[in-house]
């Protein structure tokens, strides 16, 4: 596993290392470009922020998502996050006899996190690097317990309302994104820690301007031994559901075998509604082949750099 982790460190040097070549040879043209290039970007460079709550529901139980950050863009390309999630959990594994639902609610890992965006041949790229801390055992928070990594990287095309993407690849285990989240990623009611690569492809369409419809397919491959955290299973429950199509995600807290127990791959469609500003509110379902396991969800996302520039005067 150590020479895993050390093979996706030196991939993210590999990528990240002409990042910084490319921003240190751009520093070098005439001083007219660069004139220019600062007018454009006068207003993208300072700090960030956004909020973002997201709820997952299906017939296993609920899993609801928020969280926050603060960060700041050094250049018009360049940027970074900090921020912390929250986690409420429906489950239908009560340990109270006159009870349904088991409600938990716990923070998971704090973030952190590198973004770099740019134009390439009239695609928009977009590459970000994430890494999460933990602050206790998996027993105490949602967490892993281990130090998480997640390199994802997104390219997408505009043709006439239509946009295709693609979205590609690697961590040490499962995460929650907050920057570009998809929608089989968000709100698990599981948490793997284990080297995985990961990929989509969709396209969506944007509709009387304010709306947009979308649908794509996904994998997650993972390689070596794996670790499933569930979220629906407490650590202190008797009670579980089964393992039927792979969910050993609701048969038990812990489960640890080899890379099929992580594995995943399906679809998800989606309506995203952009009415009031900075505000997006999508609707979405997604169905997992791999478990034989559909869920609906609901996210809003809110961009609040407006409002922090305003409160620190930076606007």
């Amino acid at each position: 596993m150590r020479k895993i982790y050390r093979l996706f460190l030196v991939v993210i040097i590999i990528f990240w290392l002409p990042v910084f070549v490319v921003a240190q040879d751009s520093s070098a043209q005439d001083s007219s470009s660069q004139q220019s290039q600062a007018a454009a970007a006068v207003n993208t460079t300072g700090p960030t922020a956004f909020a973002q709550a997201v709820g997952m529901h299906s017939n296993l139980g609920g899993v609801y998502n928020e969280g926050i950050g603060i960060g700041y863009n050094i250049t018009e390309h360049f940027g970074g996050d900090v921020g912390i999630p929250l986690y409420t959990i429906q489950s239908p594994y009560s340990i109270v006899t006159n009870h349904d639902w088991r409600w938990t609610t716990l923070v998971g890992d704090p973030f952190v996190d590198l973004r770099y965006t740019t134009k390439w041949h009239g695609l928009d790229a977009t590459s970000v690097l994430t890494g999460t801390i933990p602050i206790s055992s998996p027993e105490q928070v949602f967490t892993t317990g281990r130090f998480g990594g997640d390199w994802y990287n997104h390219v997408s095309g505009h043709f006439a309302g239509i946009t295709p993407f693609i979205n590609f690849g690697a961590a040490t285990g499962t995460m929650d994104r907050y920057v570009l989240p998809r929608p089989y990623n968000i709100a698990r009611p599981y948490q793997v820690l284990g080297f995985n690569a990961n990929g989509e492809a969709g396209v969506s369409f944007t509709i009387l301007k304010h709306y947009s419809i979308g649908a794509s397919a996904y994998g997650i491959l993972p390689f070596g031994r794996q670790k499933v955290f569930s979220r629906l299973v407490a650590p202190d429950s008797a009670i579980a559901g089964d393992a039927n199509h792979n969910r050993y995600w609701n048969n038990a807290f812990e489960t640890i075998g080899d890379s099929k127990i992580a594995r995943d791959n399906g679809y998800s469609g989606w309506v995203d509604v952009a009415r009031i500003k900075n505000l997006v509110v999508e609707a979405g379902y997604t169905y997992s082949v791999h478990y034989h396991w559909g869920s609906a969800y609901l996210m809003l996302k809110f961009d609040g750099t407006s409002l922090i520039r305003f409160l620190t005067a930076t606007d």
